[in-house]
């Protein structure tokens, strides 16, 4: 108690005070406690959706403010909805488009869209509101609208030898691919090792046998009304036993893809003797392991998890005793951004300098943005980007309080993360170092320091200046 006491003496020539709860608590009549932040923050945040045309589309966000729990009054955030910038007017029960329980946008009927014109096609975002207090943004999701199905290129009657490999094409529009399957005399096939669907939709079959020949047909659905290709024969030749010189059925592109996804680059041979394949990470063998690289259609290479180790160009050598042949591409893996370290909650007087810290980490390098309560911060002489991404705000003033969002985005996805700054009245009690951040998870100054004193801190001002701090 006398350390406790040391203390309120010395808070009594001290404008600024930073004491443990308890302590606070029970001197509560000595001073003003500052108000405790009131975070506003995201559960749920819309993501990449496809949709197609004339169908409906549901992004999803949900906003949460205090602790319902522990605090029925906390106030509730309100949130808005956003398309390229721009906020949406919408209204429950609307003709095209509203608002679920205040977190989910519903886009129905959506309107009919060209090759060149697709109204409901953008991007994204949810923004929530506390009144008096301040705004908050998500991360941003791409809405696509997939057009009717159409193929460009359609399957055709072709042969293939015995133990040969053959390739049937199936080209749909790009966004569509995923919904493509394959049928053989109008019952669904089931892709293994050897029959293989390419990232193009056409379907490889290996080492082809008798029970292979049929009719096929590529079918696009899930979209709407299922959409049939034409039907192709595939015939299985005779044997002749005469060299065929190899040449590449399906060469691999250069790929782009995201962590933690799969990749197939495909390489389809044929020629006689069949040929051996075998695949390069630049002048290394590639060794198949099982869950992480298979070799499947008789020579595609298909990888599993990538990781950044993954990427490079890869080659397909294909040979036989005759001739050996080879082609490459390169893969490119992505990650998206991640948090090094997050802007923290701040407590702050007028006139002061602070930093909000942010460092994020991708490939390719993540570009940073900051936001003030839903508003781009633009730099300034008040409001500056230092060591590469962290936002400095001089000189502050009563409205510089708020929400803070570090926004973090490269080609793999964006995130983000708020900090709330309270500007303090002079003489108001701090249960943190002003000035300085703290995090959810970090202990405020002010308890025992392990020898069983108690730390106090006083900041001193004098005209809205600080001379010093201890």
């Amino acid at each position: 108690m006398a350390e406790r006491g040391a203390c309120l003496l010395l808070s009594l020539l001290c404008l600024t005070f930073l004491y443990p709860a308890t302590t606070v608590s029970r001197h509560a009549d000595k001073g003003t406690a500052a108000r405790q932040f009131s975070p506003i923050w995201f559960s749920v945040e819309p993501s990449d959706t496809l949709a197609v045309r004339g169908a409906t589309a549901l992004l999803n966000c949900s906003a949460h403010s205090g602790n319902a729990a522990s605090d029925p009054a906390a106030p509730r955030a309100h949130v808005e909805w956003k398309k390229d910038g721009t906020f949406l007017g919408l209204a429950p029960g609307g003709p095209r488009a509203g608002v679920l329980r205040a977190v989910k946008l519903l886009i129905s009927g959506l309107v009919v869209h060209s090759k060149h014109n697709k109204p409901d096609e953008g991007t994204y975002q949810c923004v929530a509101t506390i009144d008096s207090l301040g705004t908050i943004t998500s991360r941003t999701a791409r809405l696509t609208i997939a057009g009717m199905p159409r193929f460009s290129s359609q399957p055709a009657a072709a042969g293939v030898h015995p133990g040969e490999s053959q390739v049937l094409a199936c080209d749909v529009n790009p966004d569509l691919v995923p919904y493509i399957r394959w049928e053989r005399e109008r019952e669904p096939l089931e892709l293994n090792a050897r029959l293989v669907q390419l990232p193009s939709g056409a379907l490889v079959v290996s080492n082809a046998s008798e029970a292979d020949a049929g009719l096929y047909r590529c079918v696009v659905e899930n979209t709407g009304p299922a959409k049939f290709s034409e039907e192709a024969q595939l015939s299985l030749l005779p044997e002749t036993g005469e060299e065929r010189k190899l040449k590449f059925l399906v060469e691999p592109l250069p790929v782009t893809k995201v962590v933690g996804s799969n990749a197939l680059l495909p390489c389809v041979v044929s020629g006689f003797p069949v040929p051996y394949v075998r695949w390069m990470q630049g002048d290394k063998l590639i060794e198949e392991s099982e869950g992480k690289l298979e070799v499947v259609g008789g020579g595609s290479l298909q990888i599993y998890n990538l990781t950044g180790e993954d990427a490079g160009v890869y080659s397909c050598v294909a040979d036989n005793s005759n001739d050996t042949i080879e082609t490459q591409a390169e893969l490119t893996v992505q990650a998206p951004p991640q948090f090094l370290k997050r802007p923290a909650n701040m407590y702050a007087h007028e006139s002061m300098d602070i930093v909000f810290e942010c460092e994020v980490t991708g490939s390719p390098a993540p570009t940073v943005k900051w936001v003030k309560n839903g508003d781009a911060v633009i730099p300034s002489d008040y409001f500056k980007i230092i060591k590469e991404h962290n936002l400095q705000v001089l000189g502050l003033v009563k409205s510089d309080e708020g929400f803070y969002q570090c926004l973090a985005e490269n080609g793999a996805g964006n995130i983000q993360a708020s900090a709330q700054l309270i500007i303090l009245e002079h003489g108001t009690f701090a249960w943190q170092p002003i000035g300085q951040g703290l995090r959810p998870d970090t202990e405020p100054m002010g308890g025992s320091n392990g020898t069983g004193v108690l730390k106090c801190q006083c900041d001193w001002w004098v005209f809205k200046k600080k001379l010093s701090t201890g």
